[in-house]
């Protein structure tokens, strides 16, 4: 007579109704997600979370929130770097996230100071003095840089293609100090440098929105010799608008 086989009960998993805590992960662990997430997300955690910005106040995060503690590269540090980045040289160094968001920079008035902008619909109308943007101080560059130069370049759509109808630039470099000590460029130096560009050629109608407007793009090249370079292209799409110099352009007396 055969013995009845035994079978043991099917153990089915049930995923827990509320998500795992983070904050009870090992700090290691935390550390590890937290590098994952984007400088964004990061600032809002460390402004809202006294138990997460005491971790992101490590100097492991220097790098991800862009902190002016950064040292800079030297010359000879970006030569060799552009060396090993080769063609990619536009990806050598990555620039600030508030950089790159370059559509809410809006251009009021310089004789009352330069304000921010937030191009969605519903914060239209929001306008933030420079002086008030939190990350004013912090690296516009990682890794950091002393020395990068400035160009703001305006396309004017034709039938088949753009015609570059304006070009600028600006250097901004910090000069050793007698420790010999670089610091950093940070945000609201290479925001001002475009502010001051945009200013020098805007629209003759306050109609359109001030230079520059929701076409403006920013790239960066790391060139072979160790400069770098900070490229706005905006593209004017309307025919209808004519653009000209705020300055005298043969003089050096600029705004």
């Amino acid at each position: 007579m055969s013995s009845p086989s035994c079978t043991s009960p099917a153990t089915s998993f049930t995923p827990p109704t509320e998500p795992f805590p983070f904050l009870c992960l090992p700090p290691e662990l935390q550390a590890q997600i937290l590098l994952l997430c984007d400088y964004f997300t990061l600032k809002t955690l460390h402004r809202v979370c006294k138990s997460v910005k005491r971790l992101l106040d490590d100097v492991m995060f220097d790098k991800a929130l862009f902190r002016p503690t950064l040292k800079p590269l030297s010359q000879e540090e970006l030569v060799a770097l552009a060396q090993e980045s080769g063609s990619d040289s536009d990806s050598a160094l990555t620039l600030h996230p508030a950089i790159q968001a370059s559509r809410w920079w809006c251009i009021q008035d310089l004789a009352e100071g330069i304000f921010n902008i937030n191009d969605t619909v519903e914060e239209y109308s929001a306008f933030f003095p420079l002086d008030m943007l939190a990350a004013r101080n912090e690296s516009a560059t990682y890794p950091a840089v002393h020395r990068m130069k400035v160009v703001i370049q305006r396309f004017q759509a034709r039938a088949l293609y753009d015609v570059l109808t304006h070009m600028d630039s600006d250097l901004i470099e910090h000069n050793a100090s007698e420790a010999g000590v670089q610091g950093a460029v940070t945000v609201a130096e290479l925001m001002r440098s475009l502010f001051k560009l945009g200013a020098r050629w805007k629209p003759r109608t306050a109609v359109v929105p001030p230079f520059p407007d929701q076409t403006a793009r920013v790239s960066t090249k790391l060139l072979r010799d160790g400069s770098f370079v900070v490229t706005q292209d905006v593209h004017n799409y309307s025919r209808a608008i004519t653009y000209e110099p705020s300055w005298d352009a043969y003089s050096d007396d600029y705004v």
